[in-house]
């Protein structure tokens, strides 16, 4: 064994990182829509992902077609848990306890796959990983407590409604580091698999579930908004953006990033869909943000960059896409909004 860094890590790094500033518009969209609530625009992208992956499987022939039938199972337990169940479980968060405890509770997501991702499989020694992690954890924390002061003082509910909430947050985060160990782990052992293709199938799957929701949402006025065409118009547009570049795009670079990468440095990635978010929205306002969050911004990067320059451990041979790591033993059976459509919620 010998201690260096894979071939395929640049074009793993390069991947993650440009998934994440795709992902970071799921921060800016909705913030830019007017009316539309969250599960609307939530189920606009899903619909949008489902319809641009129902064409591309038309177009996949036969090969796609028997990669469905062999993981199908896979495919829509994925669907539930990297979109539509995790962005319910957030949207629920922020409605019972707000977005900004929701979204310190989110902000967790990319140390827990670092650290869950080493235990599994051990791919850096834990004192390496203590200054990349703890550098993200402080950052996050300044940012977050920063925002939670510049918002409402206090959410309104009872401790019971309030304690519902950080639960689901919780469970959201558990959900999402679930799926994206999973999904690596998946790939990991199905090299064969074409990583835009498992895009393609798990987007026919999202968008399976999202129709099936559509009734229950209806029923109970989850998709009420403007009816003026400008409205409409912009809803059109913004879940066309969601769905095919930042469902199905996002989605397919960050297969790559899975399938070349460690669980924990494809975790520690995941942090530039906070920064790109964070960005986006200042941006937009034409503002800049606090000196403190800049700060917070800044540590996280540090830590960001800290793990991409720390070697691992891997076999003599570099491997190929054929002979991928050794996947983590995490099952895909019985066998995504950010899910985008949280205001400012890390949904992916």
């Amino acid at each position: 064994m010998t201690t260096h860094r894979p071939w395929s890590a640049i074009g793993g790094y390069s991947a993650g990182t440009a998934a994440g500033l795709i992902w970071g518009l799921a921060f800016l969209i909705p913030l830019l829509l007017q009316g539309w609530g969250a599960v609307t625009v939530t189920a606009g992208r899903y619909l949008a992902y489902g319809a641009v992956s129902l064409a591309l499987f038309a177009l996949g022939g036969a090969a796609l077609r028997r990669v469905a039938r062999a993981h199908w199972r896979a495919a829509a337990l994925f669907a539930v848990t990297g979109n539509v169940g995790y962005y319910l479980l957030l949207v629920l968060g922020i409605e019972l306890v707000g977005a900004p405890v929701t979204n310190i509770v989110i902000g967790c997501i990319p140390v827990c796959m670092a650290v869950v991702g080493n235990l599994l499989r051990r791919s850096y020694p834990w004192r390496r990983l203590a200054l990349p992690i703890g550098l993200v954890a402080v950052g996050m924390l300044v940012v977050n407590v920063l925002e939670l002061a510049g918002s409402a003082p206090t959410h309104t509910g009872s401790l019971a409604t309030k304690a519902l909430g950080l639960l689901a947050a919780v469970a959201a985060v558990v959900l999402w580091t679930w799926y994206g160990l999973a999904n690596a782990a998946f790939l990991a052992r199905h090299p064969e698999l074409p990583l835009a293709g498992w895009s393609t199938v798990v987007g026919l799957a999202t968008g399976a579930v999202t129709l099936a929701a559509l009734p229950l949402a209806a029923a109970t006025h989850q998709l009420d908004g403007p009816t003026d065409s400008d409205g409409l118009l912009a809803l059109v547009v913004a879940s066309l953006v969601l769905g095919i570049l930042v469902s199905w795009g996002a989605t397919a670079l960050w297969n790559v990033a899975s399938a070349r990468l460690t669980p924990t440095a494809a975790g520690m990635l995941i942090n530039i869909e906070t920064l790109a978010g964070f960005a986006y929205i200042y941006a937009a306002l034409t503002d800049w943000p606090p000196v403190g969050q800049l700060v917070g911004f800044a540590l996280i990067l540090a830590g960001v960059v800290l793990i991409v320059r720390l070697p691992t451990t891997t076999p003599t041979e570099p491997p190929r896409r054929d002979q991928p790591h050794p996947p983590v033993a995490l099952t895909t059976t019985p066998s995504a909004v950010p899910p985008p459509g949280s205001e400012r919620s890390g949904v992916r």
